[in-house]
């Protein structure tokens, strides 16, 4: 898909008295294989004011240009939701902080200039003149890492911390004013349940009948893949806002002087209500350095709660029910009932060889796991990792 113009840009920037939208340059942004669920542009916006001109740097995210990719992603869906989480719920969660004398608020997101579904005023169809515009992170120093290649420790510790305001922020709101839960968060929730082909299935298990390592487990994985919930039940106390898709391509880092110092997660179009752990769980084992999570799996466990609470404490919960133990529990039923499949084939485009993953447009069932892929030494690597550790957690 060509896009060199976005029509009518000007009604989703807010800019103010005395400025003009006098021209914007589009440029595609990710490679194939970087980003599934849209099609991502960068935008420079040349704006006119009263001394002169200013450029605005921004990232479109518009629909992607293939309906196979529109159906699993549930583009009719995900794409208004996302738009309701920049426009409707982190305004609502920065409401609430303030309202109980936070003086920090959670800066997790790159801001939102604005977004709408289609030209035509129409509230229920999305259409190729979607598009979501947001800041584009890269021009303020963020940066994706290496996809195959995951985080050092301090990194993740960052992405933990980040990932418990995440969670606790709104569940504090859901504690406190469930009304406005209701209405201002849940609304913009839905579920995502991304149907796999039966090919996909079987070339899975094609790829673990050529690793010696995993053959032993087979049965236990097939055992996982038979037991796993499609949906699992978003279980109280703990439920929450879900990324659903916090992998190393969805998050950007500020580095300093060779330290990471900022995280910013992206891509919001799949966020749900459900399980905090299905957020741990997806993030420490496709996006850590295995051994990095091999050896303080459980500090990062133990970091992200303690964040976790104390952040529900200074919005003035009661923090009896998220103990330690309550975590873990949550941790244990996601991991054997909702993410070993998940993990399995995420990691198939993760570790997918750079080059030979098709263009957005092209993309077909056969491709979620292509029938001629060959298996890398990092992809079998992470393959084992998951496994041996699922076994050893007793979670398969």
């Amino acid at each position: 898909m060509n896009v060199e113009k976005i029509e009518k840009l000007e009604d989703i920037v807010p800019l103010g008295e005395n400025k003009t939208i006098i021209d914007h340059q589009v440029k595609r942004l990710t490679a194939a294989g970087e980003n599934y669920g849209s099609l991502m542009l960068s935008v420079d916006i040349t704006v006119q004011n009263a001394y002169g001109t200013e450029e605005i740097h921004t990232v479109a995210k518009m629909v992607p240009p293939n309906d196979f990719i529109q159906e699993v992603f549930n583009t009719q869906t995900t794409f208004k939701n996302e738009i309701g989480f920049y426009n409707n719920i982190v305004p609502a969660l920065h409401e609430f902080q303030r309202e109980q004398g936070m003086d920090e608020l959670v800066d997790f997101s790159p801001t939102y200039y604005g977004g709408r579904i289609n030209l035509t005023g129409d509230s229920s169809v999305v259409d190729s003149d979607a598009v979501l515009l947001l800041e584009n992170l890269k021009t303020v120093g963020y940066k994706n890492f290496e996809r195959t290649l995951g985080f050092d420790l301090d990194t993740s510790k960052l992405i933990v911390a980040d990932l418990a305001h995440l969670h606790a922020v709104p569940l504090g709101l859901k504690l406190k004013k469930p009304d406005v839960f209701e209405t201002e968060v849940k609304k913009y929730l839905a579920p995502f349940n991304p149907q796999r082909p039966d090919s996909s299935y079987q070339r899975f298990f094609a790829t673990i009948d050529k690793i010696d390592e995993l053959k032993l487990f087979k049965k236990r994985i097939q055992k996982a893949f038979d037991n796993s919930l499609q949906q699992s039940e978003a279980r109280e106390p703990f439920a929450t806002v879900v990324h659903q898709d916090c992998w190393v391509n969805n998050i950007m880092i500020k580095v300093e002087k060779g330290k990471s110092v900022k995280n910013k997660f992206v891509d919001f179009q799949i966020c749900d209500y459900g399980s905090p752990a299905k957020d741990l769980i997806y993030f420490l084992f496709l996006s850590v350095q295995n051994n990095v999570l091999e050896k303080h799996y459980d500090d990062l466990i133990r970091y992200y709660h303690q964040t976790f609470t104390s952040t529900l404490q200074k919005l003035k919960c009661d923090t009896t029910r998220f103990s330690f133990d309550a975590l873990l529990k949550e941790i244990n039923y996601e991991a054997a009932h909702s993410q070993f499949i998940q993990l399995m084939f995420r990691t198939f485009p993760i570790f997918a060889t750079k080059g030979t993953v098709k263009e957005l447009s092209e993309i077909t069932p056969a491709d979620l796991i292509p029938e001629t892929a060959e298996t890398t030494d990092l992809h079998k690597q992470k393959l084992i990792f998951i496994v041996k550790q699922f076994v050893k957690q007793n979670w398969i």
